[in-house]
């Protein structure tokens, strides 16, 4: 019989005795209220903040293989909008595959040296300047790791539904691991053509906290949409910020019903995290 090393059942029973102190007194709603009033803070705390993104693309063939990789590295920004509270992803690629970038989309630049007001204008067009060194033929709106965010808002809180299934570490983080569907419409995501596609996946919360650990978005996979989307993002510490950040973005785009079809994945680390100063210069703006 495998006998555990004494650490490994240190950590097993604090994991357990805790989870069952929790247990008596927390419910699952109560974590999910806990992670609601989270995110209420969070979105205003990581607004604004950019960061450098070490993206590797791969397409793999059925079986496996590579058949093409792709490593980007860019400047990432993301901005909440008020009042509405929409988030704004910018992407701003600098180097592919090790060489520098040139001619560069300058609307990343006039986000700081003109403060324009059209954010959404701003985002479409860079986001068009980025998708030219995308792998495959992806139609891209969730490869953000702040998107299952808005999930957690207080106002969307009926749009869901949340389910406790387990407890499990995240780098040594204890969490709850609660399940999520979607249940309404307009829904969050959309195909190429505008169907409206139904999300559901998982979220790691710290249950003492509500803190977002972890969580894994899953769209598609339907009749009308059969491809299908897997966006996971694990969140941690970094130097010089006392809030966590998102540290990676993975990503499958794949065809269930189809076993010849090729794959797209992503892999996505973030670091260099630093206040953009966009927020600020924005609030001194006339209005």
């Amino acid at each position: 019989m495998r006998r555990l090393s004494l650490p490994a059942v240190s950590a097993l029973l604090s994991f357990s005795v805790s989870a069952l102190a929790l247990g008596q007194e927390l419910t699952a709603g109560e974590v999910m209220r806990r992670a609601h009033a989270y995110v209420v803070e969070y979105e205003d705390d990581l607004s604004g903040i950019i960061a450098e993104e070490h993206w590797r693309q791969r397409i793999l063939l059925p079986e496996g293989s590579v058949e093409k990789e792709r490593v980007l590295r860019s400047d990432y920004l993301v901005y909440q909008l008020l009042p509405e509270e929409q988030w704004f992803a910018f992407r701003d690629v600098f180097e592919v595959d090790g060489a520098q970038v040139h001619n560069r989309d300058e609307q990343f630049r006039e986000l700081f040296t003109r403060g324009s007001t059209s954010v959404a204008e701003q985002e479409t067009k860079l986001a068009a300047a980025s998708a030219q060194y995308n792998l495959g033929s992806v139609y891209r709106t969730i490869d953000r790791p702040t998107f299952v965010l808005a999930f957690l808002r207080p106002a969307y809180r009926s749009r869901f539904v949340f389910e406790k299934i387990g407890e499990e570490f995240v780098n040594s983080t204890p969490t709850w691991v609660m399940s999520y569907r979607e249940i309404k419409e307009p829904t969050f995501v959309r195909s190429r053509t505008g169907k409206s596609l139904k999300s559901h996946g998982r979220l790691w919360i710290e249950p003492t906290t509500g803190r977002l650990v972890r969580s894994e978005l899953v769209s598609g996979d339907t009749r009308a949409v059969p491809e299908r989307a897997t966006i996971v993002v694990t969140f941690g510490p970094t130097p010089g910020l006392p809030f966590w950040v998102p540290i990676e973005m993975s990503e499958v785009y794949d065809n269930p019903r189809e076993r010849a079809a090729d794959r797209i994945t992503g892999l996505a680390t973030y670091s260099n995290f630093r206040p953009s100063g966009l927020r600020e210069r924005r609030a001194s703006q006339p209005h």
